[in-house]
């Protein structure tokens, strides 16, 4: 071995000697130190030193952090999710105006009592939203309908009834023509003066003129017919009345009514014996006549007559035609 050559025999005792130092050191620094250097407070630490560095990912935990210390700008926008908010901890002011749209309100969530009063305007009902089921018994009154709308099809049968109607609201205009039937009329309700003019057709002739026939077959008497009007079907009263004899004795004078060409009832033969009286006898005689079932129409009703024998004068003075048409 050369002069300059490193021996190991020499540096094995080194090397124990350095492993015996680093020993003791190592157990002074667990055992003894402690009690020397006791560990550092905050008093030991300088005010800032302590940076992001040197803190590692994760060490500061919930109990690291005082009470109120994390504040908006520390939490990063968007990070706060559904299960970091305990249970009611959204409370009023915590919401912005107009922050709770449609989209986040569940269906058939909103109920009664979280509306408030009035706030359900015209705009916000839908058209077609309030049904019959939706409207309180009697709750629509007269201001709440248009006027002009209420149309026969939404009356039910029967509805018009005295109490359901102001008195004085169902006017003329509003009854439909041929509305009012005989069912709708109390009893005893149409009085005299309650039937227009014509309403029950009527017609008369007077005459006081002298006149004669000596014919046998029969004539008109003059200036007795009288021309008659009907709008429906009808029954004919036909009355005559005049003042009548004559001359001879043992002669007839007879009558008869005729409606256009029908001769009315009665029509014994064709004929109504009228009087026998003679000149000196003579006075004022009667017969009614009568024809049921006349269609509608215009018709002529007059009076003939006619004298028996043919050898003797019949006459009439006053007389009088009247017809009166009643419904058939």
């Amino acid at each position: 071995m050369s002069k300059g050559a490193f021996s190991l025999k020499k540096a094995i005792p080194i090397i124990l000697i350095t492993w015996v130092l680093s020993l003791a050191t190592t157990l002074a620094l667990v055992y003894v130190s402690p009690s020397i250097f006791p560990p550092l407070g905050t008093g030991n630490v300088e005010d800032s030193a302590i940076t992001s560095a040197k803190i590692m990912d994760g060490a500061i935990v919930t109990v690291k952090l005082s009470d109120g210390t994390v504040t908006s700008a520390k939490i990063v926008d968007g990070t706060i999710s559904a299960q970091d908010l305990m249970d009611g901890a959204v409370v009023t002011i915590k919401v912005a105006d107009g922050a709770v749209t449609a989209d986040k309100i569940a269906d058939s969530s909103v109920s009664t009592g979280k509306i408030a009063d009035e706030a359900i305007t015209s705009s916000k009902v839908a058209e077609g939203a309030i049904i019959t089921a939706k409207l309180a018994d009697g709750s629509v009154m007269s201001a709440k309908v248009l006027d002009g709308t209420i149309v026969a099809q939404d009356l039910a049968n029967g509805a018009v009834i005295t109490t359901k109607i102001s008195d004085g609201s169902v006017i003329t205009s509003k009854i439909a023509n041929g509305a009012v039937t005989t069912g709708k009329i109390a009893d005893n309700a149409v009085t005299n003066k309650k039937l227009g003019a014509n309403a029950i057709p009527y017609a008369v002739k007077y005459n006081t003129s002298l006149v004669s026939t000596l014919s046998t077959s029969f004539v008109d008497i003059p200036d007795t017919s009288v021309e008659i009007t009907l709008e429906r079907k009808s029954n004919l009263i036909i009355m005559f009345n005049a003042e009548a004899w004559v001359d001879g004795a043992g002669d007839s004078l007879y009558i008869r009514a005729l409606v256009d060409a029908t001769v009315a009832n009665p029509n014994s033969g064709s004929q109504i014996l009228f009087t026998t009286a003679g000149s000196s006898q003579h006075g004022s005689y009667a017969v009614n006549f009568y024809l049921e079932n006349v269609d509608a129409g215009t018709y002529t009703v007059k009076i003939q007559w006619s004298e028996m024998l043919g050898a003797n004068f019949a006459h009439v003075a006053d007389r009088v035609l009247n017809v009166i048409a009643l419904p058939a």
